[in-house]
């Protein structure tokens, strides 16, 4: 594998890692604009550890994404309980904190970032991949993974039913945020250096889309959203200085013509399914 297809395959499998931790947390018809604040804290926490600490990549990654699981349980406890406005300003706010306060924290090299970080491969790239995918195919066939999609698609009936909706989505919000910061570690690990810069409202974004884009009825649908957003770029690059306006314009398209995104059903019929699945999961979760 030459230099150039292993940087475009960590690229692509840090973006898939994203838009699948994204998934998580839409998985319960909850939408953030926070995350880059979580990819933020997994890289700089895991960057800490390796270059300060001696860490090996593979702990200080998990790390990183304890850290930021522990951040989105205690954004989200006080967000989710309030309506998807709050809680997308909310998430939003967050990201922008964490971004100033990197970029005034001296230990992190303020505004300038980090640099040296080394160690993301293929093998552990693919390898992360390979089990949060693991952990998504056991989520979806269990009682929890039900509940999610009750709380998505009829939040009051999934509440009627006995759910505990605002635990459940809790779990799930910090479910994703730690998926998120694992993909921050490895994502500083690949390109070596860092800045609060690279966790701005753009990335944020870039984030959202990947996982709309495809279609969040799926996770598979949110990764092959990362792929494909991925590499458009790479193939037409009068995108590098106007991607960010194009995929905004797509995605409004895509709203437009095919709101459940590339992959994804037709929207139900209000009240059906919602109610099969809490009625279903009434004893088990909850």
């Amino acid at each position: 594998m030459s230099a150039y297809t292993e940087a475009v395959v960590l690229q692509v499998g840090v973006n898939v890692l994203l838009a699948l931790g994204y998934w998580i947390a839409v998985s319960t018809g909850k939408y953030s604009f926070g995350h880059a604040g979580f990819m933020a804290i997994g890289a700089y926490t895991a960057s800490i550890l390796t270059l300060n600490a001696g860490w090996p990549l593979p702990l200080a990654m998990v790390a990183g994404g304890a850290v930021a699981a522990v951040a989105g349980a205690a954004i989200g406890w006080i967000a989710l309980r309030l309506s998807l406005l709050y809680l997308a300003i909310i998430t939003f706010v967050f990201a922008q904190l964490v971004q100033v306060l990197l970029g005034q924290w001296e230990y992190v090299g303020a505004a300038t970032g980090m640099i040296g970080m080394t160690g993301t491969t293929v093998a552990l790239l693919l390898g992360t991949i390979a089990v949060v995918i693991g952990y998504l195919v056991l989520l979806t066939r269990s009682r929890l993974g039900l509940a999610h999609a009750a709380i998505r698609e009829d939040e009051q009936a999934a509440m009627a039913s006995g759910l505990r909706i605002t635990l459940i989505a809790v779990g799930a919000f910090a479910t994703s945020a730690a998926v998120t910061g694992v993909a921050g570690a490895l994502a500083a690990h690949h390109l070596m250096i860092i800045t609060p810069a690279l966790f701005g409202p753009h990335q944020a974004l870039l984030i959202i889309l990947y996982c709309v884009f495809g279609g969040v009825q799926y996770f598979w649908g949110a990764a092959i959203g990362a792929v494909a957003l991925s590499l458009l770029p790479l193939y037409l690059d009068w995108l590098d200085d106007w991607y960010l306006i194009v995929y905004g314009l797509l995605f409004v398209v895509l709203m437009i013509v095919r709101p459940q995104g590339l992959i994804g059903r037709g929207t139900m019929r209000p009240g059906r399914r919602p109610r099969a699945i809490v009625g279903r999961e009434r004893e088990s979760v909850g």
